[in-house]
């Protein structure tokens, strides 16, 4: 089950943003090349700097900033 979508983005990159409670961890998407991946396990991310830096360290973004 999908929770809100909201977006948030990480340097000059626009993604997608949710927690899937079935799965219990918060996914994001990436907008423009559609590549989903999980970057929470076990828990919610809703802080922001907190979502843009797990979104930087699982895609391999250099930094966080937007």
């Amino acid at each position: 089950m999908k929770g809100t979508v909201r977006t948030t983005t990480v340097n000059g990159i626009n993604f997608e943003v949710w927690s899937d409670f079935i799965r219990r961890g918060t996914f994001a998407m990436n907008i423009k090349t559609g590549e989903v991946k999980q970057i929470s396990f076990s828990g919610y991310i809703h802080a922001d700097l907190t979502t843009r830096k797990a979104i930087a360290n699982t895609f391999g973004i250099a930094t966080f900033r937007k």
